[in-house]
């Protein structure tokens, strides 16, 4: 009678576990959807920083990506793995135990993604829910009129041309960094830890080594420049062509995901405006660069609206150096893109719309706006540059 009411026990014990962990594994996965603003930003502030150091630190005694590293050990020992456990379950239905052992196999599995989603949230996930970038530089909601636009786009002009008269050039007029990769990481660090410090902005000031991955030719075939691996706290950086208008940019975003920004429009915006008050005149190239761009466009709709004429910076003849380096970036670009187009016709499969797809889906998930969260609404920065630069010219 002990030994079959021992047995009644274990089975309502199993069949309890296999209940309990998908619900347990889905709250986790879904827990920063109900997580209250005012809980988020005290957990970016004062937690975070503590919970992520440990992996921080480790990563920083590996000049290698171990995000890049793992992916690519991943793939054979899974393969290898789901044919031991095929062999292993084949002799358990041929013999016993077959029952006992897919429970294990079960309980373990849900036990691993139940990790793995409080650690994604714990060191990302949360961090969706915090006060925008927006609300943290106070830059209020008043009307923006045209020569608004206009004043702000002259001053992203200027910018840019000045920083842009302060770089070195190769053999073909193409502008480049300033500084090795590791130089310009270890300075990134600094200056979003001082940006932030000066307009108020809530930022981890954790040491984050980024990363450069061996792999980026094929990584690009993704248009994936940048990537912040929350499991493991480390940013990989693509490093197959570091074009000097956008990279410094995409440098400091990926730093800003490990630092406590969660949002790529949040990300976007800090790395972007960061990167305007450098002191080094390559960043400073990419953050009036993309603001410049940005604000071109915008100016352009709103003059074709209403019958306004935009200043032809565009027209400029100091614009044929940045043409320059943007031929540059748009030639190799239409490189990968051949060859995603090439292997398209080869496999059957997109890797660029493939890509997209998946990022967008995982944006979506984590209640962002998909791959448009990349976009910093055009009001952001012509509200910084009334507020903060006190409608002076640079």
């Amino acid at each position: 009678m002990k030994i079959e009411r021992k047995g009644k026990k274990r089975r309502a014990l199993h069949i309890a576990v296999i209940a309990v962990l998908p619900v347990l594994c889905i709250a986790a996965a879904v827990s920063n959807a109900f997580l209250p603003r005012s809980a988020a930003d005290y957990y970016c502030t004062n937690i975070f920083p503590y919970v992520s150091v440990p992996m921080q630190s480790l990563n920083m005694f590996f000049q290698v990506s171990l995000t890049e590293n793992f992916i690519i050990c991943l793939v054979p020992l899974l393969v290898i793995g789901f044919i031991c456990w095929t062999v292993i379950l084949i002799k358990k239905i041929l013999g016993t135990g077959a029952l006992s052992y897919l429970y294990r196999s079960f309980r373990n599995l849900f036990i691993l993604i139940l990790i793995g989603a409080i650690s994604y949230q714990a060191m990302h996930g949360f961090n969706y829910k915090r006060t925008h970038v927006y609300t943290a530089l106070q830059l209020g909601s008043e009307e923006l009129d045209f020569e608004d636009y206009c004043n702000a786009l002259r001053w992203a002009y200027n910018g840019m041309i000045e920083a842009r008269k302060k770089l070195g050039e190769d053999y073909n007029g193409v502008a480049h960094m300033n500084e090795s990769f590791e130089n310009s990481a270890v300075y990134a660090n600094s200056l979003l830890n001082s940006f932030c410090d000066q307009y108020g902005v809530p930022l981890s000031h954790n040491y984050v080594r980024a990363k450069p991955v061996s792999m980026s030719h094929y990584w690009s075939y993704t248009h994936i420049v940048g990537m912040y691996d929350p499991f493991l706290a480390e940013v990989n950086v693509n490093t197959d062509y570091m074009n000097i208008e956008e990279y410094p940019v995409t440098l400091c975003h990926e730093l800003c995901h490990a630092k406590g920004y969660a949002s790529e429009t949040d990300c976007n915006t800090l790395a972007t405006l960061a990167c305007c008050r450098s002191a080094r005149a390559d960043f400073r190239y990419a953050g009036y660069s993309e603001i410049f761009w940005n604000l071109y466009v915008v100016a352009e709709q709103i003059a074709e609206a209403t019958g306004e004429v935009v200043p032809q910076f565009a027209s400029s003849s100091d614009m044929e150096p940045v043409f320059r380096d943007m031929r540059a970036t748009s030639l190799y670009w239409k490189q990968i893109d051949d060859e995603v187009a090439s292997l398209k016709e080869r496999l059957g499969i997109d890797i660029t719309e493939t890509s997209d797809m998946v990022n967008d889906t995982f944006l979506k998930s984590n209640g962002e706006s998909g791959l448009d969260s990349y976009r910093v609404p055009d009001s952001v920065y012509v509200r910084f540059y009334l507020k903060y630069e006190g409608g002076q010219d640079v």
